[in-house]
């Protein structure tokens, strides 16, 4: 793999591992949490449409009358983990003024430069990601229809771009080792300095 591409993919791995262990703002027992507005995008990929899903905290629709969180937009094939939008619940609670703040999952940045060459594309997902505009996360395939675990099991596995990423195998491997070794070294940080 040429040498720019593996430094975008190590990059916003990297980022995806400081981010992981972020320590949750606390929230005392009944009180609502900071929460991220979400908006569902159709997918030009797969064609799935917008659709109402039952969200648990700290996602809300977007479309609810709360208007005081910051939004993000996804594709509606697409899922994050609760902690996957960390980043976003910590900027908001340390910045109010980041109410209405609008931010992209990898996916939709993804979509919008993938026509490109791959290391021209990865090097956009990585600009617009260390610029603050797309969240530093994977993304898992939503199924909601789907039953059985064979179909589950098979959505446990994120990509690190897109639920229809179509990039080499080796990069995928990349992604999740940079990741997964980044989290084990921040780990090691934190417990060095408590």
């Amino acid at each position: 793999m040429p040498e720019p591409v593996v430094a975008a993919v190590r990059a916003m791995a990297r980022r995806e591992a400081a981010a992981a262990l972020l320590p949750a703002p606390r929230v005392e027992f009944g009180a609502e949490g900071p929460s991220v507005r979400v908006n569902l995008v159709a997918c030009p990929v797969c064609g799935a449409p917008e659709q109402t899903r039952a969200w648990a905290p700290p996602f809300k629709d977007a479309a609810g009358p709360d208007r005081s969180a910051p939004v993000l937009h996804m594709l509606a094939c697409e899922m994050l983990t609760i902690r996957a939008v960390l980043p976003i619940v910590v900027a908001a609670v340390r910045s109010p003024g980041l109410a209405g703040a609008q931010f992209n999952t990898r996916a939709l940045t993804w979509l919008e430069v993938s026509h490109l060459q791959l290391e021209k594309a990865l090097e956009a997902v990585d600009t617009a990601e260390a610029n603050g505009r797309t969240l530093a996360a994977s993304t898992r395939p939503y199924r909601p229809a789907e039953v059985g675990w064979t179909g589950l099991r098979r959505d446990l596995v994120p990509s690190f771009l897109s639920p229809h990423a179509d990039v080499p195998d080796s990069l995928e491997r990349l992604y999740a080792e940079t990741r997964g070794a980044g989290i084990v070294a921040n780990y090691q940080r934190i417990c060095e300095t408590s």
